[in-house]
C-alpha cells in the first residue's frame, strides 16, 4: 500500500476515471500514463471531476490478465484481486522483468492509439500475434 496515491490525486484533479483494471484512464492516453504529484499550499483553481466514464467495459483487460486478477464486475474489489496482481509483479521482478502491464497494453481507450497506428486491437489477441512476440515475452526469463 502506498502512502499517497498519484492515481487518486489525478482522479480528484479531474484528469480521468478508473477502469476495470483499476488504472486511471485519460481521454488522451488511456491507461498509458504515469503520474507524479507536487504538494503545495498555493491556491489553485480545481477542475471538475470527469463525469464521463472512459472505461468501455470491453473486458479486454479481464480476458488478457494472465493470473485472472480482474473480474468483470463494475470494480475489482477484495484483497484477492489486488494480491494476485501484486504476486504476479513480484514474480516478474524476481526474474528481472518489468511489471506485467498487459491490462494497460490491451486497453483500447485513448487517442494515442490513433497517433501511433494502434487502433487494431486484434493484434493483441493470442491467436494472431506474430512469432516474434514469443521471443519478446521470454526476454529476461532464464531457461
Amino acid at each position: 500500500m502506498a502512502f499517497f496515491s498519484h492515481r487518486h490525486a489525478a482522479y480528484l484533479a479531474g484528469l480521468g476515471t478508473f477502469g476495470w483494471n483499476n488504472m486511471l484512464l485519460t481521454e488522451r492516453f488511456g491507461p498509458r500514463v504515469r503520474f507524479a504529484s507536487i504538494l503545495t499550499t498555493a491556491s489553485i483553481e480545481p477542475n471538475d471531476l470527469l463525469t464521463t466514464d472512459l472505461c468501455l467495459r470491453c473486458g479486454r483487460c479481464v480476458d488478457h490478465c494472465p493470473v485472472h486478477a480482474l473480474r468483470s464486475e463494475d470494480y475489482p474489489s477484495g484483497i484477492t484481486v489486488k494480491e494476485l496482481c501484486r504476486q504476479r509483479s513480484e514474480q516478474l521482478n524476481i526474474k528481472g522483468i518489468s511489471p506485467c502491464g498487459i491490462c494497460i497494453k490491451v486497453c483500447p481507450v485513448g487517442k494515442d492509439r490513433e497517433d501511433y497506428g494502434r487502433t487494431d486491437m486484434g493484434v493483441y489477441d493470442k491467436d494472431v500475434q506474430p512469432a516474434s512476440w514469443e521471443h519478446v515475452r521470454r526476454y529476461g526469463v532464464k531457461p
